[in-house]
């Protein structure tokens, strides 16, 4: 089985990568797992990413694919564009990303190996085993970042229940001339029920291709054939598909507390840390991964023992970004009860701006809905 690690990290997305290039920096010995050829590779996500999280995780802008300086809003009966004052944020390949965290935890010491998959794990006393096809490991912590499919995670957590899930359908295609003529700089989106059963569907430019998609919440899926919604979507702007529908699952459960137990840590989509109400899981990713570094870091040092490894990252947590998707919980369930409409609020130029800036992550969320209230409430009445 070979030596002691320190850490294992089951799974090469952003909040596995975050959180062992965090460790791999603290000089601790870091692996990362990940079942796939490439870190995370085609990954079904669109890929944008607000601007600071560029600077707080130190990004290159080499790696941006597409800056976004504004949102253009779609419904049945109208078109709505709202401009920020400076790039918003960026569009991404999420493969090269990964790919590029990935190199950076190899140069501070870590490893990370692809076409590995953790097909067992078994807590000891004082260490974690993880069995792969051919090979064994064994570290004092595992963190589990591999998605909300994770075994581990559903372990730890409870299965998601499908009121909790939203299910996402996406493909490439090429740009067509009718997009480039009608949009610069924007991320499209589309709301109403003519474009998803219950959610949005979205139009994302890349530097060689378009992702297009939608999202619903699985519960109000049944007897819908999302292809169809998403065809209306490529037809809006005469896309053309140059890959195959692919489908996944989105937990919008909101903020979990079981999100650690023993030597098991969970993040990223693993521990539902994803939007509620816009389905964005890069940015909550990055942040939870490097948080639970940290409470690892702890625990590793002797800071804290063991069971207080799971509080500590909790507390966290609920110092960023849990306040968030509460108050995102209580909007969707506004939306679920049909209290409110999008149609309804995209037609007062305030509320324009305030989705905007949501869906753009713009500005804090707590800062939107007080401001979105008074607006709210003269709709209501």
């Amino acid at each position: 089985m070979g030596e002691l690690l320190d850490i294992i990290v089951i799974g090469a997305g952003p909040a596995g990568l975050s959180s062992a290039e965090k460790l791999a920096e603290k000089g601790f010995r870091v692996l990362v797992l990940e079942k796939e050829e490439k870190p995370n590779y085609e990954k079904l996500c669109a890929g944008y990413i607000p601007a600071p999280i560029f600077e707080i995780f130190d990004i290159p802008k080499s790696l941006v694919d597409y800056p976004v300086r504004g949102l253009k809003m779609i419904t049945r009966d109208d078109e709505w564009i709202v401009e920020c004052d400076d790039i918003a944020g960026y569009n991404v390949n999420r493969t090269r990303l990964a790919e590029y965290l990935a190199s950076r935890i190899e140069k501070k010491g870590g490893e990370v190996l692809t076409s590995t998959t953790a097909l067992r794990i078994e807590e000891g006393e004082s260490e974690v085993a993880v069995a792969c096809r051919d090979r064994s490991f064994k570290a004092r912590v595992v963190i589990a970042a591999d998605g909300a499919y994770s075994k581990i995670g559903g372990r730890i957590r409870g299965r998601f229940k499908i009121q909790d899930l939203g299910l996402t359908i996406q493909v490439k295609s090429a740009p067509s001339r009718r997009l480039t003529e009608l949009t610069s700089k924007l991320n499209i989106i589309f709301l109403g029920g003519e474009f998803s059963p219950f959610g949005y569907a979205w139009i994302f430019p890349k530097k060689n291709h378009v992702d297009a998609g939608l999202g619903a919440l699985a519960s109000k899926t049944k007897g819908s054939d999302l292809r169809k919604y998403l065809d209306r979507v490529l037809e809006y702007y005469e896309l053309k598909r140059i890959s195959k529908d692919r489908y996944a699952p989105v937990p919008l459960i909101g903020p979990l507390k079981r999100i650690a137990k023993g030597r098991i840590v969970l993040a990223g989509d693993a521990a539902g840390h994803v939007s509620p109400l816009t389905g964005e899981g890069v940015k909550f990713a990055l942040i939870a991964g490097s948080m639970a570094a940290e409470a690892v870091t702890a625990y590793l040092k002797g800071k804290i023992p063991l069971h207080k490894l799971e509080k500590q990252y909790l507390s966290k947590l609920e110092k960023s970004f849990y306040k968030r998707f509460r108050l995102e919980k209580l909007i969707l369930k506004m939306f679920k009860e049909k209290k409110l409409t999008s149609s309804k609020l995209l037609k007062d130029r305030k509320m324009r701006r305030i989705i905007a800036e949501l869906y753009l992550d713009k500005r804090d969320i707590q800062k939107l809905v007080l401001a979105s209230l008074p607006r709210i409430f003269k709709i209501l009445l």
